[in-house]
């Protein structure tokens, strides 16, 4: 653990972490009320989804820092070991790609846009 293996341990923390995971699926399960399961008729989207999507990357940025910081690593650590990785794989093909897409507005939307059909569904 350390600065050493951070990326490999965030990568793997990411997507096996079971606390992680529910609670990022409570905060869809809470908020995707807010979203129109379709995407909504006319493309554009209701003011209140920018305000939902600031409340999750809060959310999700303090869980990262917050396992970053329990490994002994420091937040600015991590970062600028992670935009070394990214930019060593110019095309993209880097584990990290799908720990910044969580943080991409159109991923985010899609999730909330999934879990209101999912609510929905089994109401």
């Amino acid at each position: 653990m350390g600065k050493d293996t951070i990326l490999q341990d965030v990568e793997k923390w990411f997507f096996e972490n079971d606390d992680f995971a529910d609670t990022m699926e409570k905060f869809a399960r809470e908020n995707c009320d807010v979203f129109e399961a379709d995407g909504g008729s006319s493309g554009e989207q209701k003011l209140e989804y920018t305000k939902v999507y600031g409340d999750f990357k809060t959310l999700f940025e303090k869980q990262l820092e917050g396992y970053i910081t329990s490994q002994g690593v420091k937040v600015e650590e991590f970062y600028e070991l992670a935009q070394q990785e990214v930019a060593r794989c110019p095309d993209g093909d880097t584990p990290f790609k799908w720990i910044i897409a969580t943080s991409d507005y159109e991923v985010f939307l899609q999730m909330m846009q999934d879990e209101k059909k999912k609510k929905l569904a089994s109401s």
